[in-house]
C-alpha cells in the first residue's frame, strides 16, 4: 500500500482532532485539510479492493467532521498529537500488515473489526489513536494480566494510562477513578464487569469518549471458543458512553463468530481486517500415541522434544490442574527447569511461576489454557498440548504463542484417544450457570469437539485444515517446515522408550456365566434404547460383549471399548454406565 494515503489520512485526522479541541478551524488548517483531501483523490487509484473502500470511506467521515466544526455543541477534547509523534515514542517505525486501517478509522470515527492472529500487533491498533486523539479511549480485556501488563509498558514509555483492576487496593483504584474524571488520562484499561460500578462508570462519562475497544472479542460470541457472560453486556456501552467509534478486536474468529461479535456489540457498517490465519513461520504436528506403552512414548516424545537444539523455552498446555502438576513435576525430574501454572494455584505461587517462565529463570512451563493470553514472550520455540483441547479455536490461539518473533517455532499435538472422554464429559456437561443459553452451550460444546477431532484425524495438511477452519481460502506458505503430513517427523524424532522384559497383561475376551447374564442385560437395555430401530444402530454384538467382559467404570473406559465411539458416548454413556453399575 501507498504510504501518502496513509500518512495523509492520519495528518488530516489531526488536523480535525485538533479543530475539536480548539472549538474550530482555523484559515491555515482549513486549507491544509483541503490540500491533503486532494492529495487523496489524486493517488485514490493506487488502491485496490478492501484497501481502498476503508481509506475512502475513512476520509469521508473526515470532511464530514472538518464541514460540521462550526456546528452548535461541537464536543471539546484534550490536546491531540501527531500519530508520526505516538508512534515514535512507541518505538514503531513501520506499521504492519492490516494495522493501518483499524488505526486510522478510530481517529476518523469509524466502527472497526479486527480478526489478525496472535503476536501480529492488535493492540496497537488501539494505542496509537488513543494518544493521537483528544478524547478519550477506553479498553476493555478479559484478564487482569494482559491489563496490568499492557498498563506497566505504556506508563514506563510516558503514556498518559490508568487501569481500575481487582487487584488493586481500594485507595489505588479511588485515585485511578478520580485520574480518569479530571481528564488527566488518555486510555483506560479495565475488565467487562467494572462498569457494574457507578463511580468507575460516572468518571468515564465525565470524558469525551473517542474510542471503545473490545479486546479479545470472541468472548462476547456464544459460538466462540472462549464465551464470557460479563461481555454480552458489553453492547449497552454505545448508549451508556457514546463513543465516537468502537473497535472490536480477535485472533480467533470463524466467520460466524465475526458476525455474532457485529450484531452484538452493535457495530455500524464497520471497517472489517483479516490478515489471514496463517502464521508461516509456525511447523503444525499430530503425534498419536496409543495402545501398549503410549504413556511412556508420549514422555519420550515430550522430552525429546523440549531437551532437542533450540527445543525451549517452551509451553506445554495441560487439559486439567492435575496433568499440569504432574507434567512441571516429571520435566524437572528429567532435568528441565520447569514450573507449572494453573487457576487453582495460590496467587503468589501462580505470580511466581510466570514471572519465572517471562524473565528466563525456567526453560518451560506446564500450564492450563488459563496461562497465556496475553503474555508477551516472544522468543517461545515450541507449544506442546499434552492433551486434546476442547477446540480447534482454543488450539490455534494457544499454538500461536510460539514463534512471536518471527523465527522458526513448533507446535505439537500429542494425541491420546484417552483424551475424548474428558471432551465428551465437556460438551456434554451443565454449564447454565456461566450464563447464556445452555443448548447453544453444548452445542459449541459440540462443534469444538468435532472440529479438533477432525484436525487430529485429517489425512491432509494440518496448516490447511486450520485455514478452512477460520474461513481463510488461502494456500497456506510455510517458511519453513509445514506439518506432519506433509513433511513427515524422522524417526528419530519419534524415540520409543526403553525396552522391558514384562509383557502386556493378557486381556480376557471370552465370556463367563456371569458375563453372559450381563451381556443378555445390556441386550435388552440396547432394544429399549432403538426404540423400535434395528439393534445396530445403537452398538454392534461385538461391543456389547467386550462390555459385559470388561465392565467399564466411567468415560475413558468405555471409549477403550472396540466400536463405541463419540455418537454413541453423546446419546447412551449415561444410560449405560448406570446399569453397570447396578449389576456390578
Amino acid at each position: 500500500m501507498p504510504d501518502l494515503p496513509v500518512d495523509s489520512v492520519a495528518d488530516l485526522a489531526h488536523l480535525i482532532a485538533r479543530a475539536e479541541a480548539d472549538g474550530h478551524l482555523d484559515p491555515a488548517d482549513a486549507a491544509a485539510a483541503d490540500r491533503l483531501l486532494s492529495d487523496l483523490r489524486d493517488n485514490w487509484r493506487d488502491l485496490q479492493g478492501e484497501p481502498r473502500a476503508a481509506l475512502g470511506r475513512i476520509a469521508a467521515l473526515l470532511r464530514a467532521r472538518r464541514d460540521a466544526l462550526d456546528a452548535p455543541g461541537t464536543p471539546h477534547g484534550g490536546n491531540p498529537r501527531p500519530l508520526a509523534d505516538v508512534l515514535g515514542q512507541l518505538g514503531i517505525s513501520t506499521l504492519r500488515t492490516g494495522q493501518d486501517r483499524p488505526l486510522l478509522a478510530a481517529l476518523a470515527g469509524a466502527d472497526s473489526l479486527v480478526v489478525m492472529p496472535t503476536g501480529s500487533g492488535k493492540s496497537l491498533c488501539f494505542q496509537a489513536p488513543a494518544f493521537a486523539s483528544g478524547g478519550l479511549t477506553v479498553v476493555v480485556s478479559p484478564l487482569i494480566a494482559l491489563i496490568h501488563d499492557q498498563h506497566d509498558r505504556l506508563a514506563a514509555a510516558g503514556f498518559p494510562v490508568a487501569m481500575v483492576t481487582s487487584l488493586q487496593s481500594s485507595r489505588q483504584a479511588r485515585s485511578a477513578i478520580e485520574t480518569i474524571r479530571r481528564g488527566e488520562t488518555r486510555l483506560v484499561l479495565c475488565a467487562p464487569e467494572r462498569f457494574a460500578h457507578e463511580a468507575f462508570t460516572n468518571a468515564v462519562c465525565a470524558n469525551r469518549v473517542d474510542l471503545l475497544a473490545i479486546d479479545e472479542a470472541h468472548c462476547v460470541s456464544e459460538w466462540g471458543h472462549d464465551f464470557r457472560p460479563d461481555y454480552l453486556h458489553l453492547g449497552r456501552l454505545r448508549a451508556l458512553l457514546a463513543p465516537r467509534a468502537i473497535m472490536a478486536l480477535t485472533a480467533t474468529a470463524t466467520p460466524q463468530v465475526s458476525d455474532e461479535i457485529v450484531r452484538r456489540l452493535g457495530l455500524t457498517d464497520p471497517v472489517t481486517v483479516r490478515t489471514g490465519f496463517d502464521r508461516a513461520n509456525l511447523s503444525f504436528d499430530v503425534i498419536r500415541l496409543d495402545g501398549t506403552g503410549a504413556v511412556a512414548r508420549k514422555w519420550a516424545v515430550l522430552e525429546a522434544g523440549l531437551t532437542a537444539p533450540g527445543g525451549t523455552p517452551a509451553i506445554v498446555y495441560c487439559g486439567t490442574r492435575k496433568a499440569t502438576e504432574e507434567v512441571a513435576e516429571g520435566l524437572a525430574r528429567r532435568g528441565l527447569r520447569a514450573v507449572g501454572y494453573h487457576a487453582g494455584m495460590a496467587d503468589e505461587d501462580r505470580i511466581r511461576s510466570q514471572d519465572a517462565f517471562m524473565s528466563g529463570q525456567a526453560d518451560v512451563i506446564a500450564a492450563t489454557s488459563a496461562f497465556g493470553m496475553g503474555i508477551d514472550r516472544s522468543d517461545v520455540r515450541g507449544v506442546w498440548h499434552w492433551s486434546i483441547p476442547t477446540s480447534l479455536e482454543a488450539y490455534y490461539q494457544e499454538a500461536g504463542r510460539a514463534g512471536r518473533d518471527g523465527l522458526p517455532a513448533r507446535a505439537v499435538l500429542l494425541a491420546m484417544r484417552a483424551d475424548l472422554g474428558r471432551l465428551i464429559r465437556f460438551a456434554t456437561s451443565d454449564r447454565t450457570a456461566a450464563g447464556g443459553d445452555p443448548r447453544a452451550a453444548r452445542d459449541r460444546a459440540w462443534m469444538g469437539y468435532r472440529a479438533i477431532t477432525g484436525y487430529v484425524d485429517a489425512a491432509g495438511c494440518r496448516r490447511q485444515v486450520i485455514l478452512r477452519h477460520f474461513g481463510d481460502p488461502a494456500t497456506g506458505a510455510p517458511t519453513g517446515r509445514c506439518c506432519d503430513a506433509c513433511d513427515p517427523l524422522p524417526a528419530a524424532a519419534l524415540p520409543q522408550p526403553p525396552a522391558t522384559r514384562q509383557r502386556a497383561p493378557v486381556v480376557r475376551e471370552s465370556m463367563e456365566s456371569d458375563d453372559a447374564a450381563v451381556f443378555e442385560r445390556l441386550r435388552e437395555w440396547r432394544r429399549e434404547r432403538a426404540s423400535g430401530n434395528p439393534a445396530y444402530t445403537v452398538c454392534a454384538d461385538r461391543a456389547l460383549r467386550s462390555i459385559a467382559v470388561h465392565r467399564p467404570a466411567d468415560d475413558d473406559a468405555l471409549l477403550g471399548i472396540a466400536g463405541i465411539g463419540p455418537a454413541f458416548m453423546e446419546r447412551h454413556a449415561d444410560s449405560l454406565l448406570a446399569l453397570l453399575r447396578d449389576v456390578a
